[in-house]
């Protein structure tokens, strides 16, 4: 089935939301410390922590496109398995993100623990999608608790 509102947004504006919403997102989890500095100097720990925020940010926004755009509509139109399908796409979403992220941390020879840990990263990231359409949701906008959008 045609998506009937098919979300579209110009490239630059994407990218300008997403370094943006990646610095602000870097500097509090800098600021709370949440990557030890390993004798990284400030730097390039915070270069690190925004690397790895970026890749999962940007391709967090692609990943969610594809969902609203093609996925979405492909499934049947039960609230309650467009709800559920959505939250298992958001676990498995998490996997290349992680991995992504992962490689950008080793690039700069930081070497954090969680290479095990895809899974918890998963719970983590649909917890993250769930607050993100909350923010959606009280700015009265299109979001996953009103619509499975």
């Amino acid at each position: 089935m045609k998506n009937p509102e098919q979300k579209r947004e110009q490239f630059m504006q994407t990218l300008i939301r997403t370094l943006l919403t990646t610095t602000v997102i870097a500097v509090i989890l800098y600021g709370l410390k949440a990557f030890p500095s390993r004798g990284n100097n400030k730097l390039t720990l915070f270069e690190m922590i925004w690397s790895a925020i970026f890749c999962v940010v940007f391709g967090g926004h692609w990943l969610e496109l594809l969902f609203i755009n093609h996925i979405k509509f492909a499934l049947p139109k039960n609230s309650a398995i467009l709800y559920l399908t959505r939250i298992i796409y958001w676990f498995l979403s998490a996997i290349p993100l992680f991995f992504i992220a992962n490689f950008s941390l080793h690039l700069f020879s930081y070497h954090i623990d969680l290479f095990n840990k895809w899974w918890f990263f998963g719970i983590i990231y649909i917890g993250l999608e769930l607050v993100m359409y909350a923010i959606m949701q009280l700015r009265l906008k299109k979001s996953f608790y009103n619509g499975v959008y």
